[in-house]
C-alpha cells in the first residue's frame, strides 16, 4: 500500500475547479487555437459586458471553459462521432440505467 494519498477519478465531462485556461489570455490563446469563430464570438461577449458586473465576467469566463472543453476534449469528441454512427449499438435509458449505482438495482 502506498503513503500517497488517492486521487478522485476525474470527470472528463465536466469542467473543473483550476483546470483549463486561468487567464483570459490563456482561454484566448486556446479559443485562438480551437476555433477562429469561437474567438470570435468569445471576444464579441466580453466586449458587451458591464465593466460593473463581476458575476458576468464569471459566467462568461465559465461557459467558453465549458465549451472550450466539450470541444477539444478527445473523448467527449469520440462520444459525439459514435452517437452520430448509424452502425453503433442503440440502448434505452432502463438498459443504460438498469446497472446504475444510482438506482441501486
Amino acid at each position: 500500500m502506498s503513503a500517497l494519498p488517492t486521487e478522485e477519478p476525474v470527470d472528463p465531462f465536466h469542467t473543473h475547479l483550476g483546470g483549463g485556461p486561468r487567464t483570459v489570455t490563456q482561454l484566448r490563446a486556446a479559443l485562438t487555437a480551437a476555433s477562429a469563430a469561437d474567438r470570435e464570438e468569445f471576444e464579441a461577449q466580453l466586449g458587451g459586458l458591464d465593466l460593473d458586473g463581476p458575476e458576468e465576467y464569471a459566467a462568461l469566463v465559465r461557459e467558453w471553459r465549458h465549451r472550450l472543453v466539450m470541444r477539444t476534449d478527445p473523448r467527449i469528441l469520440a462520444a459525439v462521432a459514435a452517437s452520430a454512427d448509424p452502425t453503433a449499438p442503440r440502448h434505452t435509458s432502463a438498459e443504460i440505467l438498469r446497472d446504475s449505482p444510482e438506482t441501486g438495482r
